[in-house]
């Protein structure tokens, strides 16, 4: 579902936190297509990596 809405919608930010979990997707004029990968560090808090959405859609 991330991979069609990065390649198919005008987004400012997806947040996508794993191919089994609920993803954001925010909206607005600036269409910034900014992918916000949720990784966990190493306290196992989430950490926000953002990344391209071209290497998004090749990666994932």
């Amino acid at each position: 579902m991330a991979q069609w809405i990065v390649q198919n919608t005008p987004f400012d930010r997806l947040y996508f936190y794993g191919n089994d979990k609920p993803l954001h997707v925010s909206y607005g004029e600036a269409h910034n297509r900014a992918v916000v990968l949720m990784l966990p560090g190493k306290s196992g808090r989430l950490v926000p990596k953002v990344m391209d959405a071209k290497v998004f859609v090749s990666v994932i």
